[in-house]
This record gives structure tokens, C-alpha cells and sequence, in this order.
């Protein structure tokens, strides 16, 4: 029995294959209900709708086991054990947490305690639970096998290019999304890289099953989908690895994978699509082997922000797994400098799209021609002004040497004179120099013009470049348009240019939070 003195959270959960309305209310009810029969404090409720137990990412869940960290409340009151967990490793994950918060968690129904035999009664709640949950999932694993041999739709949004007939539920096209999907495919089998691929869909307003433009990450998931080559695949990836995490990027096994040739409409011609495949593959095996090497495409760039000094790539394994985790980290000594390494794939890919979208795109090459030209203009009438003032100048000292010249010719030599000779020979010799200046400059603008044209090339260059992430050219090319990188504690200041001197004032400085660029924020 819980005392009087106790402050208690309630945690609900409305679950996916319990689709009662009432549900929710009903827990409640039955908690408030314990609460007020054993005059019990009800700090918080936590809710989640829709959740199944099995999931981790329950954000209530999540969200109270965080807060039981501020010890203020000692109880966590659930309905029943299997709204809390039906895993019995997660539940004493989960369980561990609390109480090493000083938090216990208690049952409405479950009337338990701390004694043996309420240990060995939880233990078995927990294990039918489970039991219940398992047998659930594979009872509807064994329905949606059957769908997937009769190649019928298994759920959720179906391809782009393709719809599901609502009579037969199996996939029939949709030659408006075709066109899109036929484009991507002709346009990679002729060697056209993400980035030029990504405009040509933009410019022709193309979009995606839900309605947003194209991504990188869609375009690989289109160009591996052997569904365009008319072949049926289901049960390809796990949904979770062995420890039972989430990775939807683990392949099954072979023999557990369902592959129906001609289970539905074809797309893409079979060369098409092999010779698709083996450009992915090439570039997947190339992009691995060189990994290896632990490349830093932004070395040279990056310093530490507390001490000054340049970053250094470093790599080593941690954790149970033993996981490879690459950072840029200070190669000062910790007791001397406290600022904390970054990982380097989070910090490169949040670059990278930065400069995609400040830079490596036609939109924005637009914009920067845009601002160049009227800087140009701008500039240019401001030079030609000084040089006509330079050159009046000019023209005023040599009238005067000329004068003075002819009247030491005439033989009337006058100290004077002649000093005055000499200071308007050296202010015309400065005045020529800097006409010469100016002169220069304009023409650097000249030159600076022919760099415009060049500059509108960038996106295709970039696209080029980017097919071998990997290779120095691409990483030449990226830090071209990269000032400098100062990692902080908790910011990082990024100092992007365009390459021009001309318009240094487009270079751009931008302040980000480490968590914007772990959550890659862009905007």
C-alpha cells in the first residue's frame, strides 16, 4: 500500500491494437480513482495515444522517466503493468531508471509489493504480456504474407508512379507520377548525378507521393525499388535488429524475402534498370573502400573556438558494439582546453546542405549574379568618376609644367620654379599611378564579369564532383567556398564565401547550435 505522503504521475497509454475511444479515459479514471481512495498527490499525467508498448519512442513514456530526474513525485501509477511495458528487458531498463531516481511503479490492478511473491506474480504479468504481444505480431505478420504472395498492397503509401485499385488492392500506375519516376531513372543511367537530376525534376514540377520536392534520400529509394522492373518484393528490411532497436536498414536473409517476377506493372525496361543498379553498386563500393581511410572534407577549415588551434580528424570504437565514431576533435589536452569534439558525419552533411542550399543550386546562383551585377554597376560608376578626376588632375599639372618649362627655356631660371618643377613632376607621377590603379580595377571587374559566367556553372561542377563524395576534387571544391569553421562548446560558427573578391559582402557568417546540427536544421 502506497502512504498518504506520496506524490504520484500517472502514465496511460491508448495502443494501436486496443482502439477503444474510451480507453484512455477509463485508466484515468480508474488511477484518479486509487488516488484520491489512498489520499495520494497526482503531480503529472503522461499520455500516449496510439503507442504500442513494444515501440521505445513513446515521447510521454520518454518524457516522464526524463523528469523522475527532478524527484518530484516518488510514484509512477499505471492501470495495469502492460500499459507501462510488454518487454520485460525494456520494463527493467525502464524500471532501473526510476528507481535509481527513487521513483517506484505501481499497478491499479496489479495490487503488488515489494515481497518475493509480488516479485515472482510481476515477473509472470510481464511475461504473458509479452507472450500476448509477440503472438499478436505474428498472427498479423501471417495476414500480410499471405497479401504479399498474392502481390497485393501490405499498406501504407504505395510507390511514386504507381496507385493501389481499391477492388484487387494491387498496384496499377500512374502515368502522370511515371513520368517522374521514368526521367530519374534515364537521366541516372545516362550519368547525371543527384544534384542535376534534383533541378531537372524541380524545373518540370515534378513532386513526390506526398506533394514536397525531390531529396537525395527519395531519389535512392526510387532508383533501388525493383518494384519499376514489374518485381513484387516484400519483407526486404527489418524493421528492428537483434536487440530489438529500430533499423529499417538491415536486409533479411534471402530465403525470408518474398520476390514475385511480374507481380506488378513494369516501369523501367530491364537494361535500363540493371545498368541503374550496377552504377549504384559502383558507386557504393567505391564510396566504402575509400571510407576506410577516414577522410576529412573539412580539414584545414575547421578550428576550435576556445584555444584557437586547428581540429583534428579522430576515429576510434566505443561502446558494447564496439561502434566506430569519427569526430573533429582539439588536439589541445583536456585539462587545458574543455571545448567537446563534433561527430564528423553530422558536421559535413549539415555543410554540405548548407552550401546546397546558399550556393550549389541554380536558385541561388541567380541571387548571387543578381547582387554581383549591381555591386558591378555600382562600383563601376564610382571608378569611372574618380578616374575622370584623376585624369583633370593630370591634365592641370602638365598645363603647369608646361608653363613652367617654357619659362626656364626662355632663360629665366628661378629657384623657385625649378622646386616647383619637381613637386609637379612627382604629383604627376602619383597621379598617373593611381589612374593606372583605377584603370586596374575596372578591369578586374572585367574579369570579375567573366567570373559570373563561369560562377552559373556551378551546379552542374558540383554535381559532377559530388558522384565520388570521396575523391580530392570534391573536397577541393567544397572548401573553395568555406572561410572557416569555429566549434564551441555548444555553437558553431560557419563563415561561408562565394570565391569572389569582388563580393566578399555576400559571404555569410551564420551562428548554429551543436542540437541544429545533429537534427540538421537548414534555416
Amino acid at each position: 500500500m502506497i502512504t498518504t505522503s506520496k506524490r504520484a504521475v500517472l502514465y496511460a497509454r491508448f495502443s494501436s491494437d486496443n482502439q477503444r475511444s474510451e480507453s484512455i479515459d477509463a485508466q484515468i479514471r480508474a488511477m484518479k480513482s486509487y488516488c484520491d481512495y489512498n489520499n495520494i498527490a497526482i503531480i503529472e499525467t503522461y499520455i500516449d495515444e496510439a503507442k504500442s508498448a513494444t515501440t521505445a519512442q513513446r515521447p510521454a513514456f520518454q518524457k516522464m522517466i526524463a523528469d523522475s530526474k527532478s524527484h518530484n513525485f516518488d510514484v509512477v501509477l499505471v492501470h495495469k503493468l502492460d500499459r507501462f511495458a510488454r518487454n520485460r528487458y525494456d520494463s527493467a531498463l525502464a524500471k532501473r531508471e526510476l528507481k535509481r531516481n527513487g521513483v517506484a511503479v505501481y499497478s491499479v490492478l496489479e495490487n503488488l509489493d515489494d515481497s518475493p511473491e509480488s516479485i515472482m506474480m510481476e515477473a509472470v504479468l510481464e511475461g504473458m504480456s509479452e507472450y500476448y504481444s509477440q503472438n499478436l505480431a505474428r498472427e498479423v505478420m501471417k495476414g500480410m504474407l499471405e497479401n504479399a504472395l498474392q502481390c497485393k498492397h501490405t499498406g501504407g503509401k504505395p510507390p511514386l508512379g504507381y496507385d493501389v485499385d481499391l477492388k484487387t488492392r494491387k498496384l496499377i500506375v500512374n502515368e502522370e507520377e511515371a513520368k517522374a519516376v521514368r526521367l530519374i531513372f534515364e537521366m541516372y543511367a545516362d550519368g547525371k548525378g543527384y544534384n542535376e537530376i534534383l533541378d531537372e525534376l524541380f524545373a518540370r514540377n515534378y513532386k513526390t507521393k506526398t506533394g514536397n520536392n525531390f531529396l537525395k534520400n527519395s531519389l535512392y529509394g526510387i532508383l533501388t525499388n525493383h518494384k519499376y522492373k514489374g518485381t513484387y518484393i516484400y519483407n526486404k528490411s527489418s524493421s528492428k535488429a537483434s536487440d530489438g532497436t529500430r533499423n529499417s536498414h538491415m536486409m533479411k536473409n534471402n530465403e525470408d524475402i518474398i520476390a514475385v517476377e511480374g507481380g506488378c506493372p513494369q516501369l523501367i525496361d530491364d537494361e535500363t534498370f540493371n545498368k541503374v543498379q550496377k552504377r549504384v553498386a559502383d558507386n557504393r563500393h567505391t564510396g566504402g573502400k575509400m571510407n576506410a581511410k577516414h577522410r576529412y572534407l573539412l580539414s584545414g577549415k575547421i578550428f576550435c573556438r576556445e584555444c584557437g588551434k586547428a581540429m583534428v580528424g579522430n576515429a576510434r570504437f566505443c561502446g558494447r558494439g564496439k561502434r566506430l565514431y569519427i569526430t573533429y576533435k582539439c588536439p589541445t589536452k583536456r585539462h587545458s582546453c574543455s571545448n567537446k569534439e563534433i561527430n564528423r558525419n553530422y558536421l559535413e552533411k549539415y555543410v554540405v546542405d548548407l552550401l546546397e542550399s546558399e550556393i550549389f543550386n541554380v536558385t541561388a546562383i541567380k541571387e548571387i549574379a543578381k547582387e554581383i551585377k549591381s555591386h558591378q554597376r555600382t562600383d563601376k560608376e564610382v571608378n569611372q568618376k574618380k578616374i575622370e578626376e584623376l585624369k583633370l588632375q593630370l591634365t592641370e599639372t602638365n598645363n603647369a609644367i608646361t608653363n613652367i618649362t617654357e619659362i626656364i627655356v626662355r632663360g629665366q631660371k628661378f629657384d623657385s620654379l625649378i622646386g616647383k618643377l619637381a613637386e609637379l613632376e612627382e604629383k604627376k607621377g602619383e597621379l598617373e599611378i593611381e589612374i593606372l590603379k583605377a584603370t586596374s580595377e575596372e578591369v578586374s571587374e572585367k574579369l570579375a564579369y567573366d567570373k559570373l559566367i563561369d560562377i552559373k556553372h556551378i551546379p552542374s561542377e558540383y554535381a559532377k564532383v559530388k558522384e565520388n563524395v570521396f575523391a580530392n576534387t570534391y573536397k577541393e571544391f567544397i572548401q573553395d567556398f568555406i572561410a572557416k569553421i569555429d566549434v564551441g562548446k555548444y555553437n558553431v560558427e560557419i563563415t561561408l564565401k562565394t570565391g569572389l573578391e569582388v563580393c566578399s559582402r555576400l559571404d555569410k557568417k551564420l551562428n548554429v547550435g551543436r542540437k541544429e546540427i545533429y537534427e540538421n536544421k537548414i534555416g
